[in-house]
């Protein structure tokens, strides 16, 4: 399993690297970054074929997994329930970057990555105001 984690990280890199290559772009693992990967997703998802979905969706949702556990702590872990991929946090709740990718690039700015990047600890905070303390 460590070894998902460690490819998923090694993905992450790759897409910085690529981005300042081809782009000039200097990813951080950062609100700031996700917000241009946010528009960068919306500005090509159109000219895409559907079968390159999944490619880019893993390799950008890896370095949005890492940004997320750079700013909000957890680690990759895989969720059997759900039968994939996220970063689990210390409250046993996940988030699954890859899937959000995915979905925006079918659907659009409908299902933003910003957004769901910037709710995290909101989400988390319910949740956790819900849980009665032991």
């Amino acid at each position: 399993m460590e070894n998902r984690a460690e490819e998923y990280r090694a993905a992450a890199e790759n897409v910085v690297s690529q981005l300042r290559d081809d782009l000039g772009v200097e990813l951080k693992y950062d609100e700031a970054s996700i917000e241009w990967l946010n528009g960068y997703i919306n500005r090509i998802r159109t000219q895409l074929n559907k079968e390159a979905y999944l490619g880019l969706a893993t390799a950008l949702g890896a370095y949005v997994g890492e940004t997320i556990i750079k700013t909000y702590g957890g680690a990759w872990a895989y969720f059997e329930q759900t039968n994939q991929w996220g970063i689990r946090f210390d409250d046993g709740n996940g988030a699954f970057p890859i899937s959000k990718i995915y979905k925006q690039l079918e659907d659009g700015e409908f299902d933003s990555i910003l957004s769901f990047f910037t709710i995290i600890p909101k989400i988390r905070d319910h949740i956790n105001a819900q849980t009665p303390a032991e």
